[in-house]
C-alpha cells in the first residue's frame, strides 16, 4: 500500500515535470523561430534605377553601397554588417537600399542622364575607395559619403542619424552622446 502511494506520487510528480517542460521548450522553440526569422532577414537590395523610380512613389532615402568584386573589406562588410539584424531591419524600414559594383559597365541613369554604373560611382558620387557607403536624400542629393569598412553598430548609428532627419538639427558630436539602441 505505502509502496503504491510512492510510486502514485512520483509518477504524479513525473507527469506535472514532463508537461512543464513540454511548455517550457515548445515556448523556447517559438522564440528561437522568431529570432531565426529576424536574423535570416536580407537588405531589400536593388539596382539605383528601381530605387529612383520608388522614391517618387514613397519617399525615403537611398543608401548606396559602393563595392567592387575584388574588394576584400567589401566582402566582410557584406558577410558581416549587412547581415546584422537591427541594420537589416532599420535599413529596410527607412532606406532604398543600393548595391552598385564601381567597375560595372551596366547602364544606369542619374537625374535623366543615361551613365554606368562605373560612372555613376567615381565620377558622380566620387566614390574612391571601396567599400564607400553614400547616403542620398530623398531627391538625389548626396548627404553623405564615407569611404571604408563599417561594423553594424557604427553604421547602425549612422543610419539613425540619417533616418532621422537629426543630421539637419544635430552634430555628429551630440547625436552620438545622446543615441540610445533601440
Amino acid at each position: 500500500m505505502k509502496n503504491k502511494l510512492v510510486i502514485s506520487i512520483a509518477l504524479a510528480i513525473l507527469v506535472v515535470g514532463g508537461v512543464i517542460f513540454s511548455f517550457t521548450y515548445d515556448t523556447k522553440e517559438k522564440d528561437k523561430g522568431k529570432d531565426k526569422k529576424k536574423a535570416d532577414a536580407e537588405i531589400n537590395w536593388m539596382s539605383y534605377q528601381q530605387a529612383t523610380e520608388l522614391t517618387k512613389k514613397k519617399k525615403k532615402k537611398i543608401f548606396i553601397d559602393v563595392y567592387t568584386d575584388w574588394c576584400g573589406w567589401c566582402k566582410k562588410m557584406d558577410a558581416t554588417t549587412m547581415k546584422d539584424p537591427r541594420v537589416v531591419e532599420y535599413m529596410n524600414k527607412k532606406f532604398y537600399a543600393v548595391k552598385l559594383n564601381a567597375e560595372s559597365a551596366t547602364a544606369s541613369n542619374y537625374k535623366g542622364t543615361p551613365v554606368s554604373e562605373r560612372e555613376l560611382a567615381t565620377r558622380i558620387f566620387k566614390a574612391n575607395g571601396y567599400p564607400t557607403t553614400l547616403y542620398l536624400d530623398e531627391e538625389e542629393n548626396m548627404v553623405l559619403n564615407l569611404s571604408g569598412y563599417r561594423e553594424a553598430g557604427e553604421l547602425d548609428k549612422i543610419l539613425h542619424f540619417l533616418g532621422e532627419d537629426k543630421y539637419k538639427t544635430q552634430t555628429w558630436e551630440q547625436f552620438v552622446a545622446t543615441y540610445v539602441v533601440e
